[in-house]
């Protein structure tokens, strides 16, 4: 663009700009296409002339001139135009960092696009603050600003941070940090995206108080926790400057005060008046301590043979939540979790800070949540029905940040267990001989565990759910659970026998999971080729229906609602489930919309849609719909069978079929 803007006086071929730019023809004209896109959005008339055996050159108009001088001499310019999605980011940032309105001109003149292209970037705009109950106020001659509780504002100046994934992202606003990073704890990326918001923040010494005040604490925190920290932090002593204090409940406040954690960020508190020199309110306090209580520690624990003793000091809330998510997602997806300690101890002990967090609106950012939802939808879909359980014990919704974390740990618990059948060894000719089954059979069947090498005599002491088939070395009597006899000396004969029963033993459990969900359909409420403009008027649209038909109560919609302004009920693969508090169900039942068009769903795209109006708590065809979800979210050949399906009965015995 500088070479074409500087040859006023004449054309310059593409041959010529190819060599200049020491790259290829295609490339040019890669680039000259994208260019030409770039500045349809500026103001004024520019065009890009193309003449064969001529060359290239500009035309415009003197607005258009003005626009193109103020490019070419802009410090951070290169070619590629700003996205819609940097625009966005780039003013919300600006409204964030403002102490008064912003006009729409001066975005407009710091974009360098049209006040067309800024007044749709700000619909776009007040539609992703809604997430976090903000919304934009235009003032006639003022300009425009972010309108919210407090507590939402730097929640979503925190995410503002956490989003932010290059260092010159924003061309026209990055701030090279000058300031030396203490510990490393923070990263380049951290420190830069936080003095990209606030320029001004001392994070050198705010670094170094967290970093005192962790050897007050029984564990580090993880670096997670530790940048979390610093950001909030951060964001308190900007809006502190600008006297915009974030007030809590006095019952919640003295809660808060009995917790271990309090003393040490009263101390943090402390030293950031005297380092920073400004008054650090006791309800900023308070949220600096829900913080710490809610930050995932850096120890690991070494669970060993300490299982019992760490069970023994876990509240007996979280201890019996837990065991009700792990027995809930086993049921849905068929799997045996229910002695898995580690499973147990390590799913405690994340929602023994999860349940503060979400109790007091904390949030913790999870960088894994797009892979979870890609490569484990099933696995995150199942996870989501647990959101009940958080409901009715401790009268929370869960976030799907935290749903994902639930997720990873049902994951490594699935992987540990994975395609795993438990086996009895059955051999009476002594240890040498036992041990070279054992051995053979180890080495040949990698998907077997053997639990126990037992006399025929022992074999009734074992408990029949502790093990799926017994391989013997002698006859025995028919038993309940499967028999493979076998010689001693286990070969390819005996292989093939026994990998023969795993497949029965397989294809047994694929057809007990064969379960109706006939009773929660109805092809009234199955909708083809729809047409919607966001997930807001689908949930509102479909839930009306639900209301009308005498499914839910009106309350429903505005708690399925309530619970998508939360967090997005995307599972992945195109699929969310969108669902309202079950105490307004009279009926269960669900609506499925599968869409012409994907549309955004918190930031996923989706087309198809699963509007469930279940009781998550006892009902079996609940139960019964999570076993079918699991295995569709996962299947993308289903998928796609259900997205070209144009036949309304045809789609409603796919599903039952599942």
């Amino acid at each position: 663009m500088q070479i074409l803007f500087s040859k006023e006086d004449g054309a310059i071929t593409i041959n010529q700009l190819a060599s200049k730019l020491s790259v290829s023809n295609r490339t040019v004209r890669n680039d000259l296409d994208k260019l030409e896109t770039y500045l349809n959005t500026l103001q004024g008339e520019i065009k890009i002339i193309k003449k064969p055996r001529i060359g290239i050159w500009f035309e415009y108009d003197e607005q258009g001139r003005q626009s193109l001088e103020k490019l070419v001499n802009y410090r951070s310019i290169y070619l590629e135009p700003y996205s819609s999605e940097e625009r966005q980011r780039f003013i919300i940032k600006k409204l964030i960092q403002s102490f008064h309105p912003v006009s729409l001109q001066s975005l407009a003149d710091n974009l360098i696009v049209s006040r067309v292209t800024i007044s749709k970037d700000l619909e776009t705009v007040d539609k992703r603050l809604e997430k976090y109950n903000l919304s934009l106020v235009k003032k006639k001659n003022q300009g425009i600003s972010i309108d919210g509780d407090e507590k939402n504002w730097r929640k979503a100046a925190s995410d503002l941070i956490a989003q932010i994934k290059e260092e010159q992202e924003l061309k026209d606003i990055l701030m090279k940090s000058d300031d030396p990073i203490g510990n490393n704890r923070l990263n380049i990326q951290d420190t830069n995206n936080i003095k990209d918001l606030i320029p001004q923040i001392e994070l050198t010494k705010i670094e170094k108080i967290i970093t005192e005040a962790e050897s007050q604490l029984s564990s580090p925190l993880s670096d997670e926790a530790f940048t979390g920290l610093v950001i909030h932090i951060a964001i308190s002593i900007e809006r502190l400057k600008q006297k915009k204090d974030i007030k809590m409940p006095s019952n919640n406040l003295e809660d808060i005060k009995k917790n271990k954690e309090y003393p040490v960020a009263a101390w943090i508190g402390m030293r950031l008046e005297k380092e920073i020199h400004i008054k650090i309110p006791e309800s900023e306090i308070a949220y600096i301590a829900l913080h710490i209580i809610g930050a995932k520690p850096m120890e690991v624990i070494d669970i060993g043979n300490n299982k019992e003793s760490i069970l023994n000091d876990i509240d007996s809330s979280i201890l019996d939540a837990t065991k009700e998510i792990i027995g809930l997602v086993a049921n849905i997806l068929s799997v045996p979790l229910s002695d898995d300690k580690s499973l147990l101890i390590g799913l405690s002990l994340h929602l023994k800070t999860a349940v503060n967090r979400l109790k007091y609106g904390l949030s913790l950012r999870n960088p894994l949540l797009d892979q979870i939802k890609e490569k484990y939808p099933s696995v995150f879909g199942a996870s989501w029905a647990t959101s009940i359980i958080f409901e009715r014990r401790f009268n929370i919704q869960i976030t799907e940040e935290e749903i994902g974390y639930i997720a990873i740990h049902i994951g490594a618990a699935l992987e540990r267990s994975k395609s795993n059948y438990r086996a009895i060894v059955v051999c009476s000719t002594g240890v040498g001989t036992s041990q070279l089954v054992v051995s053979r059979l180890k080495n040949r069947i990698k998907n077997i565990e053997i639990i126990g090498v037992s006399s025929l005599h022992e074999l009734a002491s074992y408990e029949q759910n502790k093990y799926d088939i017994i391989i013997s070395t002698i006859p025995i009597p028919e038993k309940d659970k499967p028999v493979v006899s076998i010689s001693v000396f286990v070969d390819e004969n005996d292989i093939s026998l026994i990998l023969q029963k795993i497949n029965d033993l397989s294809s047994e459990k694929r057809d007990n999971n064969k379960y109706s969900i006939s009773s929660l359909l109805n092809k009234k409420l199955i909708f083809l080729q729809e047409s919607f403009s966001s997930r807001i008027e689908v949930i509102k649209e479909i839930g009306d229906m639900l209301n009308k038909e005498g499914y839910v109560t009106e309350e429903f919609t505005i708690s399925a609602l309530s619970r998508e302004k939360l967090t997005s009920t995307a599972v992945g693969n195109g699929v969310a489930i969108p669902h309202g508090k079950d105490t307004y169900v009279n009926r269960p039942i669900i609506a499925v919309i599968i869409l012409n068009e994907p549309i955004d769903w918190g930031g996923y795209p989706v087309d198809i849609i699963f509007y469930l109006a279940l009781h998550f708590e006892s009902s079996k065809e609940t139960k019964n719909f999570f076993k079918k979800f699991h295995g569709l979210v996962d299947n993308q050949n289903q998928l796609i069978t259900i997205r070209n399906t144009k036949n309304i009965d045809v789609l409603y015995q796919i599903l039952i079929d599942l």
